[in-house]
């Protein structure tokens, strides 16, 4: 039984990663150098076809808007990758069942779940421009403060509910305030995901307000000592 289960994950892993899903092969499509799959592990979807070339447009549509808006050439060679339930989304991703959708810079892929279920909660166009966010935003090249992404995209196409309260307590410092990010991105727990990505919407919020969208993408890419001095002006506003 065990080397059963050990052959089919060794060939599920293959068929993720190396080649295509095997759900997805019948149900592919290529528009304008994104490959996009539709992941159904029951087959149950009529007209998949239709399903995914309706997401397709869509999505494309977005990621051109948000390139001519940042005057960026898209980058190509992309996956992106549709699931029919949450359940899907899970065992192709990686990812909670409870994310709405998730990008790996690394693979260079695209998970979403499913569009239909997305556009009911009213949050679609937000989720595609937030993973189309984090497609386009610069690499960082420094190990430290990686959670700035997040800050950013959060900020500009908010995926999580807005804070409503403002107790919300940050620290006095870069330093701290830095490694309480870096530590909390990783976390397991829902409550302290939420507190956090309330806080990234906070900082992105005032950081882009106050010092602007490009200012905000250099800080991205390279991290300046400046930052220790603007974070500190922001304390200071909310108290």
């Amino acid at each position: 039984m065990r080397s059963i289960f050990t052959v089919s994950a060794i060939y599920l892993f293959f068929i993720i990663f190396l080649i295509e899903p095997a759900n997805a092969q019948a149900v592919k499509r290529k528009i304008e150098g994104f490959e996009f799959y539709f992941l159904d592990d029951r087959n149950k979807r009529k007209n998949p076809e239709r399903f995914l070339e309706t997401f397709a447009e869509k999505f494309v549509t977005e990621i051109r808007a948000e390139s001519e808006r940042l005057d960026r050439r898209i980058p190509q060679n992309a996956q992106i990758f549709v699931s029919e339930n949450s359940e899907v989304f899970r065992k192709y991703s990686g990812q909670p069942s409870t994310l709405a959708a998730f990008y790996s810079p690394e693979s260079n892929k695209f998970f979403f779940q499913n569009p239909e279920s997305l556009a009911k909660k009213g949050i679609l166009d937000t989720v595609i421009k937030h993973e189309i966010c984090h497609f386009l935003a610069p690499e960082s090249r420094s190990e430290t403060s990686f959670w700035m992404q997040e800050s950013y995209c959060e900020s500009l196409y908010p995926t999580n509910p807005k804070p409503t309260s403002l107790d919300l307590k940050f620290p006095w410092s870069w330093e701290k305030f830095d490694e309480e990010c870096s530590r909390e991105i990783h976390t397991r727990s829902g409550f302290k995901k939420k507190i956090l990505y309330q806080k990234l919407f906070l900082w992105g919020s005032w950081l882009l307000k106050t010092k602007g969208e490009a200012r905000f993408r250099v800080f991205l890419e390279t991290q300046s000592p400046e930052i220790q001095n603007i974070y500190s002006q922001f304390v200071k506003s909310r108290y």
